[in-house]
């Protein structure tokens, strides 16, 4: 399994929680997982590695998850508060992240974050291949549960709402991704 160092997170929801989304991804097993509880801005979530630049051409070896105390956006649905198949559904999505980066030379991370940055293309590939690989993990449940907490929920501002609209799956992609009707190509990224 992979070493998980937890900091400022001090809801046992969300640690067990965590550990058992893990716990479905074997392929991170080797790999240093620092699960950080704080203000993240623009979302709610977010999973980036650690960049060593002494090891420009080998691949990185630590991944950070920024965890924010509340949804992006709202000052009172708090993160440690979330139902729990909605957090581990945004846990899985996250460590599709992870599992999708660990390919990479910490030179293709960085040439990664900048397409990331500026292509809206390349980012919505990026967040599709996060929710497919979260899909594949055993999480299909779990990605429509949090699809349907931020599409219906009132105090979710609809800033965040679009967003998720135009770069993740939608929840009738997601259906069909866990149905084996996939309407993707699988994502193929060079970076």
């Amino acid at each position: 399994m992979a070493t998980v160092v937890f900091q400022n997170v001090e809801h046992e929801h969300i640690r067990k929680t965590f550990l058992n989304v893990l716990n479905q991804y074997d392929s991170l097993d080797g790999y240093k997982l620092i699960l950080k509880q704080r203000k993240v801005k623009g979302t709610t979530m977010q999973a980036q590695p650690v960049i060593n630049l002494t090891k420009l051409f080998g691949g990185p070896d630590r991944y950070k998850i920024k965890l924010a105390r509340y949804v992006r956006d709202s000052e009172s649905i708090k993160v440690s508060e979330l139902p729990e198949a909605v957090l581990k559904g945004w846990f899985a999505h996250e460590l599709g992240h992870v599992v999708d980066y660990a390919p990479h030379s910490t030179l293709g991370m960085i040439r990664y974050g900048i397409k990331y940055l500026v292509s809206d293309r390349f980012r919505k590939m990026v967040e599709h291949r996060a929710d497919e690989i979260a899909i594949e993990a055993g999480f299909h449940k779990e990605i429509l549960a949090t699809k349907r907490f931020v599409f219906d929920h009132d105090l979710i501002d609809d800033g965040y709402k679009n967003q998720m609209r135009k770069y993740y799956m939608s929840i009738e992609e997601v259906e069909m991704c866990a149905s084996d009707k996939s309407p993707l190509q699988p994502v193929a990224h060079e970076v």
